[in-house]
């Protein structure tokens, strides 16, 4: 679990699960394994600045370790890590010691991966004291051993030292020749993340001895966007310190700060040689040469390829292109949000501000709902918005103040710059589906990514559904959401207006049989003051309040007969007359209704205008209700349950499949909205770590019994070509029936295909895997 949390960017969770696991290992007489994860909680300790705790987990997997074995297997790694910790304290001498004492270890019991990561290290300090011949030897044999092994990652490290090493000793050739050949290597997995921050640190110093301060800026400013992504603090302030000697001779301010930044928390850490050297820089620049003038084309195409370099994630290219425009312009603060889910706005990262102010503009930005609205925060914030429109991906929003002292040196302009972004969104988000194939589509549906949050979707119906809304999504053509109550009517319009060219613009919803009949003309096209008695004040209604955005009107079928002609006029003409008003008025705003009635039939029965009826459906888009999209509860019911966890402060809650097969046999006359309660009433009535059985559901789910009458045996036929078997009903439960049914149906398609998986879970209905794990369930082999 850690290591899954090292690769998703959070480290203080794997730390707990660490700590979780090391309090169990201390109870028992597994003092290896405790010792191996001391080791390891130290690592993730050490890399999140926290050194002390580190060298305390240190000290007690070595204590551990040695009353295992004095030549215990994982010594060498315990001693290698002591090593480098003494080594980035500024503890030579010790630090040394360390090392010798695991290469020694490591050697001698002829293991060749803590061999060669030992020899790494011994090459970092040998950089560290300026040793460079000695640093390129131990990197050379470091690099045949990682060959040898055919370890990936060992080869990467080691090819980077090498480089470093090479540069060192002023072979400015062989560091080029083995940082392209470290390109070549390097993915854009996470799990490569930190080697490519330093080499873009040693891309860096490259550029500063050709002396291209402005290209090794930007390679020094994109591994301060890695390195703050992996929580590195360590590694992000060596990158400042690079960052600030390379400002040093053309933009002395931006030298000092990226300096101070470097030493706080160098001093912080204890890092003492790196400290030293910040400030011994710091104290240069008083004495430095005159600010020297950038080209706006070499600054142009520099930030270009450092943008459209940074699509190894989403989070790094967004964190990229704050970095930019914090470093490259006069701005204070950068703040860069995306959405979330019940309308909120999620910080992504934050430059100038702390992290409560970044929250607390997120939450102010996420309440705006008007043009008037935005309009008022800029000038109050005194803050630009910028909004990233991506084509495929989510969007995001950039709040940058002061507002005018968003521009580029040399007035250059920013728009380019932000149409890379958007296409390297789009690259992500693309990378992110085909790489994770079938699963990711499942996990879209969880999470309605290609959408919005919530919406849910994996059924061929809903799927088609999908495919509807993303034809429209540049028209802006009236729109009919047809289905039953409680199905997601209003998800699939906010789908809708989330995805068309009005995305920044306000979505106002407005049910019909919200207010009273005669109140409802006023509501919808406003009035002026003394319209009518009790009109004390002007107001706008809820169609201009959208302008400019999308109206979204739920159960149109419920407007009154005598409102609709101002309904048609305004869907013709696009103007209204509000009560009190003596001229029309043009609005710009995008319909969407919806009804669960059938209209076709009131037209018939003359309760709802034929006219009107046709103008309304141009587009038609029906939800298909619960019961026709079964297979997709058990993704509903996943997302649900996290939800609810997430929100009620619930953890480890699970269900089982029994329970999950209830829930997929129900008829759902609510739809999603009744399935949402029930797990919502689950979730919230349970503890953490509960395990949810069919005795947790509602009594008239958990109680239901088949309505046969008792002793009846029914025959039930396969979907696949007339076979019939037969499911005893008396005193069964019907998910004891279920389960019945299933092992009979797997049964007698595995028969039929021969034992054939693909063919067997195709004609079920299920994908491979799920079929595996319905065999492992029932205890069934694939020549059943």
């Amino acid at each position: 679990m850690a290591g899954a949390c090292s690769l998703l960017k959070r480290p203080l969770d794997g730390i707990a699960y660490i700590e979780k696991g090391i309090s169990y290992l201390e109870r028992t007489d597994h003092k290896a394994s405790a010792a191996d994860g001391y080791n390891n909680l130290a690592v993730n300790l050490i890399s999140i600045g926290q050194w002390d705790r580190g060298q305390e987990a240190l000290e007690r997997a070595l204590s551990l370790a040695t009353e295992v074995n004095e030549n215990y297997v994982q010594t060498p790694q315990i001693l290698d890590s002591l090593g480098e910790l003494r080594m980035l304290r500024g503890d030579l001498a010790e630090a040394k010691s360390y090392l010798d004492r695991a290469l020694t270890l490591a050697s001698e019991r002829g293991n060749k991966w803590n061999e060669g990561q030992v020899l790494r290290t011994f090459s970092r300090y040998y950089l560290a004291t300026s040793q460079a011949a000695d640093a390129l030897t131990t990197a050379k044999n470091a690099l045949e051993l990682a060959n040898k092994i055919g370890d990936r990652q060992a080869i990467c490290e080691s090819r980077l030292l090498l480089a470093e090493a090479f540069l060192e000793c002023h072979e400015t050739a062989e560091c080029s020749a083995n940082l392209q050949g470290l390109a070549e290597l390097i993915t854009d997995s996470p799990a490569d993340l930190l080697v490519a921050g330093e080499a873009q640190r040693v891309n860096g110093l490259l550029e500063m001895t050709r002396s291209d301060a402005d290209s090794a800026a930007q390679h020094f400013g994109r591994s301060v966007s890695i390195f703050d992504l992996l929580g590195d603090r360590y590694r992000a302030a060596r990158a400042h310190y690079e960052l600030g000697r390379a400002y040093g001779s053309g933009q002395p301010e931006r030298a000092a700060e990226q300096l101070a930044l470097a030493a706080n928390t160098f001093r912080e850490l204890g890092a003492r040689l790196d400290l030293e050297k910040a400030e011994t820089a710091a104290q240069a620049l008083e004495h430095g040469a005159a600010p020297v003038k950038q080209t706006t084309s070499a600054l142009s195409q520099l930030l270009t390829i450092r943008l459209a370099e940074a699509v190894a994630s989403r989070a790094l290219l967004l964190r990229e292109l704050a970095a930019v425009i914090h470093q490259e312009t006069n701005a204070r603060r950068v703040v860069i949000l995306e959405p979330a889910e019940e309308e909120r706005q999620h910080v992504v990262v934050a430059h100038g501000c702390d992290s409560k102010e970044a929250a607390g503009l997120a939450d102010e930005f996420a309440s705006l709902e008007t043009d008037g609205g935005r309009e008022r925060f800029t000038k109050k914030r005194d803050t630009a918005i910028i909004t990233l429109r991506p084509s495929d991906a989510l969007p995001a929003t950039l709040l940058v103040s002061p507002k005018e002292k968003l521009q580029l040196p040399g007035g250059l302009a920013l728009d380019p710059l932000l149409r890379v972004v958007e296409l390297g969104m789009d690259v992500c988000a693309l990378r992110s589906r085909s790489q994770s194939g079938h699963r990711a589509q499942e996990a879209n549906s969880l999470g309605g990514s290609s959408l919005m949050p919530g919406f849910i979707h994996s059924s061929p119906a809903m799927t088609r559904l999908v495919e509807e809304v993303h034809k429209i999504r540049s028209s802006d053509v009236t729109v009919l959401v047809t289905g039953e109550s409680g199905t997601g009517k209003e998800l699939v319009a906010r789908a809708i207006h989330a995805l068309s060219t009005r995305r920044d613009k306000v979505f106002v919803p407005f049910n019909c049989t919200a207010v009273p009949k005669e109140l409802t003309e006023g509501y919808l096209f406003g009035y002026r003051r003394g319209a009518f008695t009790g009109a004390i004040k002007d107001s706008d209604g809820v169609i201009r309040t959208a302008a400019g955005g999308t109206l979204f009107l739920d159960e149109i079928g419920d407007l009154s007969i005598d409102v609709q002609p101002k309904l048609l006029r305004f869907l013709q003409e696009g103007e209204i007359q509000p009560l009190g008003e003596q001229r029309p008025m043009k609005v710009d705003v995008r319909i969407i209704a919806a009804t669960n009635t059938d209209l076709e039939e009131m037209v018939t029965q003359s309760r709802f205008r034929e006219d009107l009826y046709y103008r309304l459906n141009i587009i038609r888009l029906r939800v298909p209700p619960l019961r026709e999209r079964r297979s997709e509860i058990p993704t509903i019911v996943n997302y649900y349950l996290n939800h609810y966890s997430a929100k009620f402060g619930r953890r480890d809650i699970q269900m089982t499949p029994q329970a999950v097969d209830l829930l997929m046999v129900g008829d759902w006359p609510g739809n999603v909205r009744q399935l949402c309660n029930e797990v919502q009433r689950i979730v919230a009535r349970t503890e953490d770590g509960t395990l949810i059985t069919p005795e947790l559901l509602s009594p008239e789910l958990r109680l239901m019994k088949t309505v046969s009458a008792p002793g009846t045996v029914t025959p039930i036929g396969t979907a696949a070509g007339g076979a019939s078997f037969t499911v005893p009903l008396q005193n069964t439960t019907l998910a004891e029936a279920l389960s019945e049914v299933e092992r009979k149906m797997i049964a007698e398609a595995l028969r039929k295909h021969r034992g054939n998986i693909s063919r067997a879970a195709r004609e079920l209905g299920l994908t491979r895997r799920g079929l595996y794990l319905k065999l492992d369930r029932y205890e069934m082999s694939a020549s059943a």
